[in-house]
């Protein structure tokens, strides 16, 4: 049914690379339960030693930064992670300006002349995952507001149908 083709890219080290290089590892290494040269060991590509899935749960939980387990998804040819319980209608706001901006800055970067570096790559993916991601939660916030009133929902369904006769 599905066809999970792992990338020849290498997201998930580069993912693991950058995640190591913006965060204090030996803070996240205490919070998680290991000591700090351990898990530079395992996020480090060289290194024979890898995250196993409960670790990889915990540093994403503790840190909030999905990019380690986005870079896992994109490896095997999948979107960024959608963290469903921010899509509240209060959100609904902030994740259109969210996706907006961050359009604008893949925008931006789309007609700039600077040569492509491994920065500016990261920034770019890590952008368009901010982007696809609130879009997510706006149709989650959408759909969770829609199905909050059953006589709406119900109205637009005998409405759609009887107007697909009508034409």
């Amino acid at each position: 049914m599905f066809d999970y083709q792992t990338s020849k890219h290498p997201h998930f080290d580069n993912a693991c690379r950058t995640f190591a290089a913006t965060h204090n590892l030996e803070d996240v290494a205490a919070a998680v339960g290991m000591r700090s040269q351990i898990l530079r060991n395992k996020l480090n590509p060289i290194q024979p030693h890898r995250l196993t899935c409960d670790e990889l749960l915990a540093i994403t939980d503790y840190t909030e930064d999905a990019r380690i387990l986005d870079g896992l998804l994109r490896q095997i040819n999948c979107q960024p992670s959608v963290p469903v319980n921010n899509a509240t209608p209060e959100n609904f706001q902030f994740c259109a300006l969210t996706a907006a901006a961050s359009v604008g800055a893949i925008a931006g970067e789309a007609v700039s002349p600077e040569k492509m570096t491994l920065a500016r790559r990261n920034q770019i993916l890590d952008r368009a995952s901010d982007a696809i991601r609130s879009l997510s939660l706006i149709v989650y916030s959408v759909e969770a507001r829609f199905q909050s009133m059953p006589v709406l929902a119900a109205a637009v369904d005998i409405v759609t149908t009887n107007a697909a006769g009508m034409m």
